[in-house]
């Protein structure tokens, strides 16, 4: 972990907290506004000064071993001192970040490269109180010097709805959008930087539950591949009370006594599995109900990320 010194305006470049995105379900309009591709990836801090390029997450973690070959590419390009708040991913086709791919990166032939989308230091002076605009004029001069891994992240002065459209269909992730007089505040989330995710869709099989409280705690989904019901996800998010009161009624007349899917219990490992011993508290069902569900991207496994129960169908 780093330590977090008092801001100074003569300080040497130092680990800066981020400033955080609020989620919102509908993005503002204005020509107040900048947008930005949402980048599904690490957030990294990059610390330049000399011969030397340091990277840390969002909570201070040193990621500079992690991605030798960003700081090795920051570090050649010579700026000065500067301090670079920005994103580390994995790019598929279309420019499209993949975070499974960037959690794959020792075996992935996926480039990963750092997205830069502010600059908070530069040459012994902090930027954090110029607008947001004054700050990205910084920083396109110092990265017009850019070159793979290293990129500027897109800024986009224009009416919402075309870009909208463009980002669903390249299948990209969401839109930041940013107020252009915005000042850069470490560790808060503020209303001046708003985010919102497009999720991609689709209709899946309840096969089961988590038991947990009055009703349950997760649905247990997968999809037929062939004859064969496989398990994708574990779904907990997108549910009132009351809908998950309605669900649970609906589902009490399939319980069935054995697990419908065929690549469950998983192995041991870290995170959601549901090992054997957590099969214990499911409740399988016949494989007869639908449901929809948003999602994020499908992991080289098949299963789902960011998962998000829409509605029981048929």
């Amino acid at each position: 972990m780093v330590q977090r010194v008092p801001q100074n305006p003569k300080a040497r470049p130092r680990f800066i907290e981020p400033m955080e995105c609020r989620r919102v379900p509908k993005l503002p309009e204005g020509s107040d506004w900048l947008y930005e591709i949402k980048q599904d990836g690490h957030r990294v801090i990059a610390l330049v000064d000399g011969s030397t390029a340091l990277l840390y997450s969002m909570s201070g973690v040193d990621y500079t071993p992690q991605f030798p070959h960003i700081s090795f590419a920051l570090k050649n390009l010579k700026f000065g001192a500067v301090v670079f708040d920005g994103e580390v991913v994995a790019l598929e086709e279309h420019g499209r970040a993949s975070f499974q791919e960037l959690q794959n990166r020792k075996s992935t032939r996926r480039p990963i490269v750092y997205f830069a989308f502010d600059v908070l230091h530069y040459l012994g002076k902090d930027l954090l109180d110029l607008p947001l605009a004054e700050r990205r004029n910084v920083l396109e001069e110092i990265g017009s010097r850019f070159s793979d891994p290293c990129r500027l992240n897109p800024i986009f002065r224009t009416e919402l709805p075309p870009l909208v459209a463009e980002v669903k269909r390249l299948g990209l992730e969401g839109i930041v959008a940013k107020r252009s007089d915005s000042i850069y505040i470490p560790g808060k989330e503020s209303d001046a930087w708003q985010k919102h995710r497009f999720n991609q869709e689709g209709e899946f099989i309840v096969g089961g539950y988590v038991a947990g409280g009055r009703t349950f705690s997760s649905l247990i989904v997968g999809e037929y591949r062939g004859d064969k019901l496989y398990y994708v996800k574990r779904v907990a998010a997108g549910f009132t009370p009351h809908l998950r009161d309605e669900v649970y009624k609906e589902l009490q007349p399939l319980k069935a006594p054995e697990c419908p899917f065929v690549n469950l219990p998983e192995a041991k490992r870290s995170g959601h599995g549901l090992t054997a011993d957590k099969l214990r508290d499911c409740v399988w069902l016949k494989p007869e109900r639908r449901c929809e569900l948003e999602f994020a991207e499908r992991t080289r496994r098949g299963r789902l990320r960011h998962a998000l129960f829409r509605r029981l169908i048929g």
